[in-house]
């Protein structure tokens, strides 16, 4: 009999906690969902591309406050306008009273943009095919030039051009692939562009600085002809992002411009299956260019003029 009872009683205090947590689950605020009882959103959006701005619009006519928890990535107006900025995802939240709706939006990037800071902490002597199918075989990897003045290694100056170019592609809408953000890294110029080709980045931009034993100055582009081997395709292309990027970098730092040439010898360009260039941002054997480009302003001026190049092209 006491047997009975205590099972009784374990099963009436199981169904009260039942009743208790389903009450509690009712209760609950409805900041998940896209609508309830009274306060609904009429139209939203779940997914936009950077630079896009889209109307949010609710049952409420008044008193509605819009929030996003990442501003950086997507910002909302007071009025409910709003304005995707940088690829990534965030959450929008509608408050009207004590109604609180939330919904995710992810911001997709303008394009993809694939960056390759050349060379590395060391050269890779050994070698490996020109272009597909060549039997013409090259170094892996050069080991670059060095500054005049600042004793730079080139493969620093690349990479302090890359990484503060990836940050400012992001701010700007872009998705960024890079090949290498450390200098310590062993990675080929063949396995650099295929690393970009299978990143599905719409360009490549391949970052290097001149070197001469002379006093040669200035900036030049490098892109395939259209007797290429191997990405003749690439050549049209590839030739309208190198004249783009040239003219706003050349506005942007009043380097002297050395003009756009053809190179079909080079071993990242010619593995490539996107438009691609190389930029020599100068020439670090040059005492005054070598400064320059290793000194703040110098540096924030060429990445800006690289974005804007980018921009240009895209028709941004």
């Amino acid at each position: 009999m006491r047997t009975a009872n205590k099972k009784l009683q374990t099963i009436a205090l199981f169904m009260l906690s039942a009743v208790l947590i389903f009450s509690a689950y009712v209760m609950r605020p409805t900041a998940a969902l896209a609508t309830n009882k009274s306060f609904q959103i009429r139209k939203q959006v779940s997914s936009l591309t950077a630079g896009e701005t889209f109307q949010l619009q609710t049952n409420a006519s008044s008193n509605v406050k819009y929030g996003s928890t990442t501003a950086k990535v997507a910002s909302v107006s007071q009025t409910g306008l709003i304005t995707a900025k940088r690829c990534g995802t965030t959450t929008i939240r509608v408050r009207h009273g004590k109604e609180l709706i939330t919904f995710q939006l992810k911001v997709k990037p303008k394009k993809v943009i694939g960056i390759d800071p050349g060379h590395q902490v060391a050269a890779n002597s050994a070698t490996e095919p020109n272009g597909p199918g060549s039997s013409t075989y090259k170094m892996k990897v050069s080991g670059g030039t060095c500054g005049v003045a600042t004793r730079k290694p080139e493969y620093q100056l690349t990479l302090e051009i890359g990484l503060a170019l990836q940050k400012e592609l992001w701010n700007r809408g872009y998705q960024v692939v890079m090949t290498r953000e450390s200098n310590e890294v062993n990675i080929s110029n063949k396995q650099r562009a295929q690393l970009l080709n299978k990143a599905k980045a719409d360009i490549a931009v391949r970052i290097h600085a001149d070197g001469s034993t002379g006093l040669a100055k200035g900036v030049t582009m490098l892109c395939p002809s259209t007797s290429n081997p191997y990405v003749a395709k690439l050549s049209k292309s590839s030739k309208k992002l190198s004249d783009a990027i040239l003219e706003k970098y050349i506005a942007a730092t009043g380097l002297k411009s050395r003009g756009v040439a053809y190179r079909d010898d080079l071993t990242g360009t010619n593995w490539s299956t996107i438009p691609v260039t190389l930029i020599e941002l100068g020439f670090m054997t040059n005492r005054q260019e070598d400064l320059y480009m290793s000194s703040k302003s110098g540096q924030k001026a060429m990445v800006t003029g690289i974005a804007d190049g980018i921009d240009s092209y895209f028709g941004y």
